[in-house]
């Protein structure tokens, strides 16, 4: 028998996407409060030697990564009276916000400096950054997949996938802040205030995440059609899929790309641009993020208008550029004799990333849709999966990665301290930031070059998909 296709609306109420779009706002402090405030924490504050700071940053990630397709698959093939996408979200938001200011209470500092088996603080780490992480999966990879399922329109998705950033981009401005607010006189020290911080952050991820737990329907799977894919085929069959193999490498390029250059730059930038000066670092990281922010609503607007023009395609290459020329501009910028120039660079290399990572979700829906005509199989939560899959396998790389680039650049947290950055060194930093970037950047336009999905094509995919729907027997 001819599988189903579901129902769904080619126009979302605006209540619909706002509510889904709050869950941007969740996903953004799950994730960005580890990344923004681990390395640095626990580096800088409880002197863990940045090898084994890494190291304890890139379990969780691993854990992570490889837990993704099995949650992606799970939710794909459940089946309950709540859904298949939104029981695994509302515990996937719970867990995590138990967990958040948990994270920087370590026992044992004592230990610090030991080996890793004797190391509390490192064993620590390891393990609640692995229950944050999976936890964040169950509300991540369904969450994404609920919002790939609420619409079949080429356009219509681009502006859903976009509420997720409207909203989620307020939880970037507040990451940017999240080191300076731990330093807050009102704190007796660092590790104190990410601890009251994360509290108040794991608040708001409670209310942004139920949001779209319970203010978003979801379209009932297809009545009928082939049987559950196991976890192994399913994994094979998502990356034999050419268009999804080759967004996937790209995506994996990209952040494999920055966030090994993100692992350096707070450290170049507090012991070379300012001298050690934590709260001045603070101050500017702060304005530098919110500027950027602000210049991320632009780039939705830029790279949704030259999509609705061209194609996602196009629209991907024109921001992979852009970031591409901040990157190369950071190379003058990132100097004490300068430092507001960071600004300018930050507004061009803004101006394009946070419009590609829309692209990326709106064109993951448009593989969906030509993986669901060739198999019968709705698949959302696998492809989301694997997607997670390749950022989160790049953060648990960077993160071992991370700490092993700063030592490898001559970087010591102590020296630096006492007797500040020598110039050869932070010549050595700055030179491993750029060239990460500007190689991973340059790949990755190289490779959505050669993507196949065009407009053309993806409404030809919904077309016969919904042919398909009025066969006699389809439902």
């Amino acid at each position: 028998m001819t599988p189903a296709l579901r129902p769904v609306p080619q126009t979302v109420p605006l209540r619909t996407r706002v509510l889904w779009g709050f869950g941007g706002l969740a996903d953004n402090f799950m994730f960005n409060t580890l990344v923004a405030l681990g390395l640095i924490i626990y580096v800088d504050y409880f002197r863990m030697p940045p090898l084994l700071a890494g190291a304890a940053l890139f379990i969780p990630r691993f854990v992570d990564a490889i837990t993704d397709p099995w949650i992606g698959n799970l939710s794909d093939n459940a089946r309950g009276r709540w859904g298949r996408r939104r029981p695994f979200m509302f515990f996937g938001v719970i867990i995590s916000a138990i967990l958040l200011p948990l994270l920087w209470t370590p026992p044992g500092l004592d230990t610090v400096a030991n080996v890793w088996y004797a190391n509390l603080p490192f064993l620590y780490l390891a393990l609640m950054g692995s229950l944050l992480a999976i936890s964040y999966t169950c509300f991540v990879v369904p969450y994404t997949a609920l919002g790939m399922e609420l619409t079949p329109h080429y356009d219509e998705r681009t502006r859903v996938m976009a509420w997720r950033m409207y909203i989620g981009l307020v939880g970037s401005v507040i990451a940017g802040w999240l080191y300076r607010l731990a330093n807050l006189d009102w704190f007796p020290n660092e590790a104190a205030g990410a601890t009251m911080v994360s509290a108040g952050l794991a608040v708001i991820v409670v209310i942004a995440g139920l949001m779209p737990v319970f203010g978003c329907r979801e379209a009932p799977p297809a009545a009928s059609g082939p049987p559950p894919l196991r976890i192994l085929p399913a994994l094979r069959q998502t990356l034999t899929n050419r268009p999804f193999l080759i967004l996937f490498v790209a995506y994996l390029i990209i952040i494999l790309a920055l966030f090994s250059a993100n692992a350096i730059t707070p450290f170049l930038i507090i012991y070379h641009v300012f001298d050690g000066d934590r709260v001045a670092f603070g101050n500017f990281q702060g304005w530098l993020v919110t500027l950027g922010v602000a210049v991320s609503y632009g780039s939705i607007a830029l790279l949704s208008f030259v999509s609705r023009l061209t194609s996602k395609r196009r629209a991907m290459i024109t921001g992979l550029s852009l970031a591409l020329g901040g990157a190369v501009f950071n190379w003058f910028a990132i100097d004490p004799r300068w430092p507001w120039l960071m600004f300018p660079a930050a507004i061009v290399g803004y101006l394009g990333f946070q419009g590609c990572w829309l692209m990326v979700d709106s064109m993951l829906a448009d593989i969906c849709d030509e993986d669901e005509l060739a198999t019968g199989r709705s698949r959302e939560g696998m492809f989301s999966a694997v997607k997670g899959f390749a950022l989160k396998l790049a953060q648990a790389v960077t993160a071992g990665v991370g700490g092993a680039l700063l030592a490898l650049s001559g970087f010591d947290a102590e020296t630096a301290r006492e007797s500040g950055l020598a110039p050869d060194t932070a010549s050595t930093m700055k030179a491993m930031m750029v060239g990460l970037q500007v190689l991973g950047l340059g790949l990755a336009i190289a490779l959505m070059a050669r993507y196949p999905i065009s407009r053309a094509r993806a409404d030809e995919n919904r077309r016969l998909l919904e042919a398909r729907r009025a066969e006699p027997g389809a439902n």
